[in-house]
């Protein structure tokens, strides 16, 4: 109730966005893997309550875009929008849960940032470029900017702070670990592949 009009239109601007994207994961459902699909899914709700302290950043960091990046790698549109959802969901259980505002704008950042990251992973004009780790890399970047970004602006929106200063300081500087975390995607994948090949 607090929130200013410009904060509102911002939070129901993200949730149409998200919502537009689940509808769009809803419309094409595939599960190609169910088994692995509900690996990963129960792997990611788990590892989700797990927040990590890392250095040179601000309050803690979740383990989630580690599995949202191998879904993308990995699992269909629709199967890597459960997973990550279904994650920030849980996350909603901890002791200091948001409200209802907070897990519905959460959710739904959280799907368009997993829409733009899936789209830079298997569109075809990036995929032609014929790098898989220039593209992995790619890929870890938008979801970075599109996962942190948006609650850099509503926190920024709500606390009349600078955008620029919440997201140095917040979040600019956990974009190694994203990376990192790209790099395990792409070595879980590797493996993935030789075992079948060796099979």
């Amino acid at each position: 109730n607090s929130m200013s009009l410009g904060a509102r239109l911002y939070v129901g601007v993200m949730v149409g966005l998200g919502t537009a994207v689940l509808a769009v994961g809803a419309m094409h459902p595939s599960s190609h893997q169910p088994m692995k699909f509900l690996c990963y899914l129960l792997v990611a709700v788990a590892a989700s309550r797990l927040k990590v302290n890392l250095p040179g950043i601000t309050g803690t960091m979740s383990v989630n875009f580690l599995f949202i990046l191998l879904g993308i790698l990995e699992l269909s549109f629709a199967e890597t929008l459960a997973l990550g959802c279904a994650a920030i969901l849980t996350q909603s259980f901890y002791r200091d849960r948001p409200n209802a505002v907070q897990v519905v704008f959460n959710t739904c950042a959280t799907a368009f940032a997993i829409g733009l990251a899936y789209c830079v992973f298997h569109v075809p004009l990036f995929k032609s470029q014929n790098n898989p780790a220039v593209l992995l890399v790619a890929t870890a970047a938008m979801y970075f900017a599109a996962n942190t970004l948006p609650v850099a602006t509503i926190i920024s929106l709500t606390e009349h702070k600078s955008l620029r200063r919440i997201w140095a300081d917040c979040y600019f500087w956990s974009f190694p670990y994203y990376l990192v975390g790209a790099g395990v995607a792409g070595l879980v994948t590797v493996g993935i592949i030789v075992a079948r090949a060796v099979n």
